[in-house]
């Protein structure tokens, strides 16, 4: 049992004396929790007095905040108290969805609701199990997603995704470093290169910690670089801000790259030679050249000018340049390749693609460089490490969801790998490599590579990929053979691609996630809705999502819930502690309001699957023996809940016990914090063979399949070719893009009361912004109203606000506004739908990690003066009629 760091004293008393339990006369407590506002998990400390929620603060003990905490987290009493949110089950009865279409709402009880989803997932079971499927999103993150996963395979459908619309981050982050996430180390970081991340402003992972990293580091003197279209508050307090085209955020890092390596020659031979597949030989095929008896992969002994297994004892000198002939061969060290590809992505060139200056790539790549610092090192709690003070670092959506979006978060991290900044301090930090006691999360795998996974959890999705198959997911999730289910696809297979699905889908769960409002088109995927026969939908209050569900069942909000341990609390984030945090309720829900997975559990019980349910829950959860479910029991969440808690930590670590503590800490060893710098490791990849070999496969199965797919991303390198909106944007067209705000979390605050009245009273929240050079061209003021027209037809009316902060050739779009749900209230979220703009079509496809292109194009033309105010009502009234 690792040592555990006590809470305070003061906040430990209040904790102590807020179990759960019936209201007493003067009961006033203060007790710790975790906030569901957003996906982070902020810890929180909860007023409640005489069973009124009346106050939420950071609790100052949970390493994750730290006591700090965002609006969104202040505005969960909203959420709680909201009169619109559900407490009843409700049952379709207009069959037509849609914006504009009213449900018919009729309230029924949940013994109906529960009988007649049941008796939908007995006929479906006995049919085939493929036509369910579930869509969990970010906000079911805990234990309702792993009961869910687990109940999915129960079932034996193979149509269980998670996550959102936009992500391609995750599968950068598994594919070079085998890990679910990137953080840079702001401790001992020294030069952060921001591309299209808003880091450190109460947005993206890690939100509040990283605000407080990112204003220590620059306080103590780190560098902050940012490459975005708009100056956002990030950029605003940036050393540099860079403003650049939309989507070429790729061709700025291959640049970067090429100076480094051809122009410079600065590069962490040792790290490159021994930690990467860098001096791995590659011969004309584009393949590896492999050992005649072991099949590893060959490299170039310098030291006595021979060809060696990568990983023979004998092997001393590994070369990363030249040309060898090997069997007859003539081949080349991977890095080899690299450098040789990169050169074609010249300073001068990408200057004309990405409008930023040749010098300031030169100058950035130099100073990149010699800040990396190559050969320091220092010392941490008496462990002598690695010394790599710089960072390039790519966010969620900004730079990497775009056609080559795997490429360009692929190509910003190479940045770190030249340089040796992967895993030790001052770099890139892997988040979910390594555990507790130093056990690795990740494996060695097929050829010496890094594979997310240990023992037999290991997976090789991603290195090297699975093979091809015909469909039989939903997602087409086999035709997209690197990372995990393309998420997208679920909405474009349903509309556009119908009969590549073997089945009739029957039943849709849905959890966790305004996915409707979170991709593009949300009109199409609403009428996507439209094709499966019955929608079950999941949530605390209605929204568009939920608005296309047949059933709709309420569940607890964050404050009435109880789970552990809480989605980021879990141990992938970077930082200086484990922290293993229970959220709790502080209030008992309404009557007939339920933890989802109570409501899985009672599904599986009348559907016969509680068996199948119970035994995988018993793996997923890592349940110890004596606190295994047995088979046929029927257990409430809470139950489950304690067992996990004790198997992780002990028996004495009960529900009472988290009842008085709230958390379990402490502090990372130097080599969980730094694991590069310590322990020996998987290699990570600079050249990417396999992929030429699935390319091949692919083409066979599309082929079969009748589907020309363009696949030119199947590459062993990063390239940039740039998104159709580049190739086809007309003269008089901009781009429009989206920037989040630090008070709205994706499709699901805009319905809160505080945080819509915050919006309205926000300079940039609901306007859209131009760069007052374009507004002038086109005779718009500040403050006109204006209108802007999608290439998908969608049309939309916004104020417009004027400011050079924002690239001449781009429009900009704060948040998720512009919702349609009649479970909002009637003012709650003017403003513009950015992703209403997006195209919904096939083109729009990542086609190597299934993820999805956020390019839109628009026309601005002024329909009216400002600024009356007056007029402005008008136009946000007509925003939320439209």
């Amino acid at each position: 049992m690792p040592h555990l760091i006590p809470r305070n004293q003061e906040v430990s008393s209040a904790a102590a004396a807020a179990p759960r339990q019936a209201v007493t006369a003067g009961d006033d407590v203060w007790m710790p929790s975790v906030c569901k506002m957003c996906g982070n998990g902020c810890g929180i400390l909860v007023h409640r007095v005489n069973g009124v929620v009346v106050k939420i603060e950071g609790d100052p003990d949970n390493p994750h905040n730290f006591g700090r905490l965002c609006a969104k987290g202040h505005s969960a009493i909203m959420a709680l108290y909201d009169p619109r949110r559900l407490r009843s089950c409700l049952r379709r009865t207009n069959p037509h969805k849609g914006p504009g279409q009213d449900p018919g709402w009729k309230e029924i009880s949940r013994e109906e609701a529960v009988e007649e989803v049941a008796t939908r997932l007995r006929k479906i079971v006995a049919d085939d199990p493929r036509k369910l499927m579930f869509v969990n999103g970010i906000g079911e993150n805990e234990m309702s997603r792993l009961v869910g996963s687990a109940f999915a395979e129960a079932f034996r459908t193979p149509n269980f995704t998670t996550g959102v619309f936009f992500g391609t981050h995750t599968r950068v982050s598994y594919l070079n470093t085998g890990s679910m996430h990137t953080e840079p180390d702001l401790d001992y970081c020294r030069l952060l290169i921001l591309f299209g991340s808003q880091k450190g402003s109460v947005s993206g992972h890690d939100t509040m910690k990283s605000a407080m990293g990112m204003a220590n580091a620059r306080a103590r003197g780190m560098k902050v670089v940012v490459f975005d279209p708009v100056c956002s508050p990030t950029a605003s307090k940036a050393n540099e801000w860079i403003p650049l085209i939309p989507g070429t955020d790729g061709a700025v890092a291959l640049a970067l790259l090429h100076v480094l390596l051809n122009q410079l020659g600065i590069m962490d031979k040792g790290f490159l030679a021994w930690q990467t597949n860098g001096p791995y030989l590659v011969g004309p095929s584009g393949r590896y050249l492999r050992h005649s008896e072991s099949g590893k992969p060959l490299a170039w002994d310098s030291g006595d000018r021979s060809a060696k297994a990568y990983d023979d004892p004998g092997l001393v000198e590994p070369a990363l340049a030249g040309e060898f002939e090997v069997e007859g061969q003539i081949c080349r060290p991977a890095l080899e390749l690299l450098r040789s590809h990169v050169a074609q992505y010249s300073p001068e060139r990408v200057e004309a693609i990405t409008t930023v200056p040749a010098v300031t790539l030169r100058r950035l790549a130099r100073e990149f460089g010699e800040t990396a610092q190559i050969g320091s090192t220092i010392a941490i709690n008496g462990v002598r490490m690695p010394l790599r003070p710089v960072c390039s670092f790519a966010d969620s959506r900004g730079s990497t969801c775009h056609t080559q979006g795997l490429w360009t978060g692929t190509a910003i991290q190479l940045l770190n790998v030249v340089v040796g900044a992967v895993d030790v301090p001052g770099g890139s930090i892997s988040t979910s490599i390594v555990g507790p006691e130093e056990r690795l999360r990740v494996s060695e795998g097929l050829d010496g590579m890094i594979v997310y996974g240990s023992g037999s959890a290991a997976t090789e999705e991603h290195y090297p990929g699975r093979r091809p198959r015909t469909p039989e997911s939903v997602q087409l999730h086999e035709l997209f053979p690197v990372g995990r289910p393309p998420r997208p696809m679920l909405g474009l297979a349903l509309l556009d691609f119908p009969e590549l699905i073997p089945y009739q889908v029957e039943m849709l769960i849905l959890m966790g996630s305004n996915v409707v409002m979170s991709g593009a088109d949300p009109g199409r995927m609403a009428q996507a809705f439209e094709k499966i026969p019955f929608v079950v939908g999941l949530g605390d209050r209605l929204n568009e999502t939920l608005e296309c569900a047949d059933l709709v069942f309420p569940i607890t909000q964050g404050l009435e819930r109880l789970d552990f341990p809480v989605n980021r609390l879990e141990g992938w984030v970077t930082g200086r502690h484990w922290y293993f945090a229970a959220r709790q309720p502080a209030v008992e829900p309404p009557e007939d309001v339920h933890h989802p997975v109570d409501i899985f559990i009672e599904w599986a019980d009348r559907s016969g699957l509680l068996p199948e349910l119970n035994e995988r829950l018993n793996a997923k959860l890592g349940l110890a023996v004596s606190q295994k479910l047995q088979a046929d029991r029927k257990y409430r969440n809470a139950e489950i809940v304690e067992r996990r808690m004790r198997s992780m930590f002990g028996e004495d670590h009960d529900l009472r016990w988290f009842r008085e503590h709230g958390l379990v800490t402490w502090e990372r060893t130097p080599a969980e914090r730094y694991p590069r710098g310590v322990l020996k490791m998987p290699r990570v990849p600079v050249y990417f063979p396999y992929l030429l070999d699935r390319a091949q496969e692919l083409k066979e199965v599309l082929d079969q399949l009748g589907l020309n797919w363009d696949l030119s991303t199947y590459r062993p390198v990063p390239v940039w070719y740039g998104c159709w909106s580049h190739q086809s944007r007309q003269s008089d067209q901009l781009f429009v893009v989206n920037y989040k705000l630090p008070f709205q979390t994706s499709t699901t605050t805009q319905y809160n009361t505080w945080l819509a009245e915050l919006s309205k009273r926000h300079r940039l929240a609901l306007y859209v912004m131009l760069n007052r050079k374009t507004a002038s061209d086109r005779d718009i003021a500040d403050g006109d109203v204006i209108e802007l027209l999608g290439t998908n037809g969608y049309k939309a009316c916004g104020v417009a606000r004027l400011s050079e902060c924002v690239h001449p050739d781009v429009v900009a779009i704060a948040s998720c506004f512009g919702h349609w749900s009649r479970g909002r209230q009637t003012d709650s979220d003017r403003g513009v739908n950015f992703n209403s703009f997006i195209p919904l079509d096939i083109r729009g496809m990542e086609m190597l990690s299934g993820d999805y292109d956020q390019c839109a194009l628009v026309t601005v033309r002024k329909l009216r003066k400002g600024p009356r105010e007056a007029l402005r009502r008008q136009v946000f009234a007509e925003l939320i009629l439209t």
